[in-house]
């Protein structure tokens, strides 16, 4: 792992956090858009060798991908999140080209129309012209993959139910990460996980909920909440979340229910995790997605094939897959077990951090201690520590030169002072705040996140 994957991997959960404690205390949506387009900016990045064009829907634009070696009949229909209210075409955009060079398929992403300007069925409507416009441009259903992630994996999966519903023929198989299954937010997780998920809180999710759908009577639809629906007679449907979300239980009561359902929980991971790739276990998860596609993809085709060997015209159904309608809960390996439902909110260990992250903290606290104890000893007048703070308080030139040493010491003995509740012990954060009088704030900033790293408890 490269020193900028390093860095963007540690400031991805604490960027998660703030945006979470913004969703909590300001529910605006245009505040949350503007929020959302800054993590998108500082996390998403545009992958290489993708070309794409816009096309246009009955009530909303889409974008169309193709992907430098991709050039299959495969197509992939991906159904973005955003809690029905927000969009983010580049990190969805990347994450969709790496999907469709595991399958080697072209893939279509509808904008469809957002909450609370456009209410319940529109973003549900869009999708289906989405999927009308793919069969009327000639691709076959059993080339065709619905996938979906968070609001867009509620909206794939009530795609399928919808499509059998009217008769239209359905697609080879779906994928959906971390879904909203079940508009009444009644799985336990949503107040199990309350403190451990941190992207949200379930106070949020019932504020963002009447966004989407006002009228509450029609959050247990079937077309709402596929949790609801008839499940049988779908493609299979590959189904991951992660151990600390607050809608573990969506995948997982759904994937109870559907009998071509396969669910993977992976430990420890945040809400809609895979389309982080500086997150190893995200790229294993797309390689694991990617076969899944793949395998059914061509069971698809085989079962088409042999209708077409014995004369039957029957119109081709994903029940003749050709794969086993059996439900299993699974672990992605190699991860560790998911959290137990027993587990007390706010008690979970964080996975331990790579070695590669704590040595680069402890490194750096090592090397500016070091400069700092040489400039001491030099007598020279030091860029850290105790004779900076002494000369920053004094009047004239010198002294202002060394306000910004002041300022950071300050900083970080306040830091340290805030951080030993629930995160390190008061021990270290003594010794933290010593650290940062005698050796000056660069020691004392690196020892602590040091700290943190290797002997931190999860907030």
């Amino acid at each position: 792992m490269t020193l900028k994957q390093t860095l963007v991997r540690e400031s991805f959960l604490p960027a998660l956090r703030v945006f979470r404690k913004l969703v909590v205390d300001r529910p605006d949506v245009g505040a949350l858009r503007r929020w959302a387009a800054r993590l998108e900016a500082l996390f998403a990045h545009d992958e290489p060798g993708v070309g794409t064009r816009e096309i246009g829907l009955p009530y909303c634009g889409a974008s169309w991908f193709e992907v430098d070696g991709a050039p299959g009949p495969q197509v992939i229909l991906y159904l973005h999140g955003g809690a029905f209210i927000i969009e983010t075409p580049r990190l969805h955009g990347a994450f969709l080209a790496r999907l469709c060079r595991q399958v080697g398929a072209r893939a279509l992403m509808p904008h469809y129309r957002l909450a609370p300007e456009h209410i319940y069925p529109a973003a549900a409507d869009d999708c289906l012209d989405a999927y009308r416009w793919l069969l009327a441009q000639g691709h076959a259903p059993h080339d065709i993959v619905i996938a979906g992630d968070s609001a867009g994996g509620g909206l794939c999966l009530g795609l399928l139910t919808r499509l059998r519903g009217e008769g239209l023929p359905l697609p080879a198989c779906a994928l959906v990460l971390s879904p909203l299954t079940d508009g009444s937010m009644s799985g336990d997780s949503i107040t199990r996980n309350d403190g451990l998920d941190p992207m949200f809180t379930a106070r949020s999710f019932h504020a963002m909920a009447p966004l989407y759908m006002p009228d509450a009577a029609l959050r247990t639809s079937p077309q709402a909440s596929p949790l609801h629906a008839d499940l049988d007679g779908l493609p299979p449907i590959l189904v991951l979340v992660g151990s600390s979300e607050l809608l573990l239980d969506d995948a997982v009561r759904f994937a109870q229910k559907c009998p071509s359902a396969t669910l993977e929980v992976w430990h420890a991971m945040p809400h809609v995790f895979p389309l982080f790739d500086f997150l190893p276990e995200a790229a294993r998860a797309v390689d694991r997605a990617g076969r899944f596609l793949r395998d059914h993809l061509a069971a698809a085709t085989a079962a088409l094939h042999e209708h077409a060997a014995r004369g039957d015209s029957t119109a081709h159904s994903l029940a003749d897959a050709g794969t086993s309608p059996v439900a299993v809960i699974a672990e992605a390996l190699p991860v560790p077990p998911p959290v137990q439902a027993s587990l007390a909110v706010g008690s979970e260990r964080a996975a331990p951090a790579t070695s590669t992250t704590a040595w680069l903290w402890l490194a750096l606290a090592v090397v500016s201690g070091v400069a700092a104890l040489a400039t001491l000893i030099g007598g020279s007048p030091p860029w850290l520590g105790p004779a900076g703070i002494a000369s920053a308080l004094l009047p004239g030139v010198q002294g202002a030169t060394h306000l910004p040493n002041l300022l950071g010491t300050l900083a970080v003995v306040t830091f340290a002072l805030v951080t030993p509740v629930g995160t390190i012990s008061c021990r270290a954060g003594a010794g933290v705040v010593a650290a940062t009088l005698a050796l000056g704030p660069v020691c004392g900033l690196a020892l602590i996140l040091w700290l943190r790293q290797s002997f931190g408890r999860r907030e």
